[in-house]
């Protein structure tokens, strides 16, 4: 089912205050993915995948923008 989706954070905009972000990963030779749990602003959401990039080479963290369903009902 296809439906649209409405981001928590302004998408074109990112700045360190901007809550709605969380920290998404992948593995760099493999087809693992996945995400951390939690909510942070922009801000922190970098600077936690900074630190556990350094941590763990074996794969690469991003800060990703939070996405919820936003399907209408059809009548």
């Amino acid at each position: 089912m296809a439906g649209k989706y409405k981001p928590r954070a302004e998408t074109l905009l990112r700045r360190s205050s901007d809550p709605g972000y969380r920290v998404a990963w992948k593995l760099k030779y493999g087809f693992q993915k996945g995400y951390l749990e939690g909510e942070m602003t922009y801000g922190e959401a970098k600077r936690k995948a900074e630190e556990m990039m350094a941590k763990d080479p074996e794969k690469v963290y991003w800060p990703e923008l939070i996405m919820e369903p936003a399907f209408e009902e059809a009548s």
